[in-house]
C-alpha cells in the first residue's frame, strides 16, 4: 500500500540529484512542493508546518465548527 504520510519530507529523485521538499497536511489536504538544492533550504528554514498550524483552515475556529 502507498500513500502519503502528512508532514514534512525531503527527497531526491533522478540522476541529477535534484532535492525535492513536499508539505502535507493531513487536516485540511494543502499541498506544497519545492525543487532545487536552494529552494529547498529556504523552504525548511521557514518552518512550513508552523506557518501552517497557524492558518490551517481545518484547525481555525470556523473551520472546526463546519466539521
Amino acid at each position: 500500500m502507498t500513500g502519503w504520510i502528512g508532514g514534512l519530507q525531503i527527497s531526491r529523485t533522478g540522476r541529477g540529484q535534484t532535492p525535492i521538499a513536499d508539505f502535507l497536511c493531513t487536516a485540511c489536504w494543502t499541498h506544497q512542493r519545492v525543487a532545487g538544492r536552494d529552494k529547498v533550504t529556504d523552504f525548511v528554514r521557514a518552518n512550513p508546518i508552523t506557518d501552517h498550524r497557524a492558518t490551517c483552515p481545518a484547525t481555525t475556529t470556523q473551520g472546526a465548527k463546519a466539521a
